[in-house]
């Protein structure tokens, strides 16, 4: 290694970044812990890294094994350690403040939250076929993909050309699919998000292919930019916490409602607990245990309907005082093999929102018909280095 500074910054970077930015980025705190990183790199991190990956992958391995390697347990312990001295040397600064409430605050920024995996865990549900009839040809998980060197399947998949150039389906929220069975028939899917990836493979040569669709509810008077995503940005916590103690976004004074009834807005958003945020964002292979993509309705969705977390144990849900009210499903599947020495791959992951059908009915009266859309973003990616960042998909 040439530059262990330069490497234990990329680490801290790469695992500890959100966290630093959410606690404000305390002064000192991110140089401490690179150096505690750097400091450990030669005489733990790096035989002890060698050690997991001889007994974890093949030594003709081609990606890093989904386990907790000793990389992300030196910055983790490094910005424990860092951060246990952070009240001392504000202190130090002249900034003194109650220790309790500091400690929990700091803590609850900077802390490892396992909280969204085991919440997307508890929202799995087999694949469902629920989708608007315009996606009808996405149902068949990555159908180019074939195991025999003789069939030749078409590429951009049969389909996606019809859709390929709407930002929105005709109808407006019409368009939008509702839940054929189970617990939660008739309820109406708002948000959707699939994502269809085969690896590289050099027996039978096959090139990296990805096909992602999109869609959710939108507000909007006039038809929404193309080459967008109906879909808003949200931190994960809108499932956990009231939105009274996060940012809801909403001016002053000014309802909910309103906000919806007069705005240009996603309704749906992609939240931060996934490990790809947005079309243009870098791949965050960071948070084990975490999903692709994690769904929540816009902190406007979640206002107007007054709705809180669902208590007890569950997974991403919201409730009223009917009952439960709103839900995120998570799912991955249909393994397949990239030709090499690795496990088996799950060539699709997707998550959808949920509405309870009075409610839907309730936020399309607030919308007005004239301005609600389902908007619709379908994009294929035809990759040249499968290890390379995620940056068009």
């Amino acid at each position: 290694m040439n530059n262990p500074e330069e490497f234990a910054a990329d680490l801290v970077d790469h695992y500890l970044g959100g966290r630093l930015d959410a606690a404000d980025a305390p002064a000192g705190l991110r140089e401490a812990a690179v150096d505690l990183v750097a400091n450990a790199l030669p005489g733990l991190v790096e035989p002890l890294m060698g050690a997991q990956l001889d007994a974890l992958t093949h030594p003709d391995r081609t990606q890093y094994p989904d386990a907790y390697l000793a990389d992300e347990a030196a910055a983790e312990d490094a910005l424990q350690q860092a951060a246990a001295g952070l009240r001392a040397a504000f202190a130090q600064a002249g900034l003194v403040g109650p220790a309790r409430s500091f400690e929990r605050g700091t803590a609850a920024r900077l802390r490892d939250d396992p909280s969204a995996a085991l919440r997307a865990e508890l929202a799995r549900v087999p694949r469902p076929l629920t989708r608007p009839d315009a996606l009808a040809w996405s149902l068949h998980p990555a159908p180019w993909f074939s195991d025999s060197r003789l069939e030749q399947l078409p590429w951009p998949p049969s389909g996606l050309a019809s859709v390929a150039d709407l930002r929105a389906l005709p109808a407006g929220a019409a368009a939008l699919s509702h839940v054929a069975d189970g617990p939660h028939a008739g309820w109406v899917q708002i948000g959707l998000i699939e994502q269809h990836h085969t690896p590289a493979r050099r027996y039978p040569d096959q090139p990296a292919r990805r096909v992602r669709i999109a869609l959710g509810l939108e507000t909007v008077n006039d038809e929404p930019p193309p080459g967008t995503l109906p879909l808003a940005q949200a931190p994960w916590q809108l499932w956990t916490r009231p939105l009274k103690h996060l940012a809801s976004g909403l001016s002053q004074g000014e309802t909910a409602a309103e906000h919806i009834r007069t705005k240009n807005q996603a309704l749906v958003a992609l939240t931060d607990a996934g490990t790809t945020l947005i079309v243009d964002t870098p791949h965050r292979d960071s948070g084990l245990g975490l999903p692709l993509y994690v769904l929540a309705p816009a902190a406007s969705v979640v206002a107007a309907l007054g709705l809180e977390p669902t208590a007890g144990i569950c997974g991403f849900s919201l409730s009223d005082a009917a009952g439960e009210a709103l839900i995120c499903r998570q799912w991955h599947g249909h393994l397949i093999h990239d030709g090499n020495y690795e496990p088996l791959l799950p060539a699709i992951a997707g998550a959808d929102l949920l509405i309870r059908p009075d409610l839907f009915t309730r936020l399309c009266d607030t919308i007005g018909p004239s301005r609600c859309r389902t908007g619709i973003s379908v994009h294929h990616t035809p990759a040249t280095n499968d290890a390379a960042p995620d940056s068009g998909d």
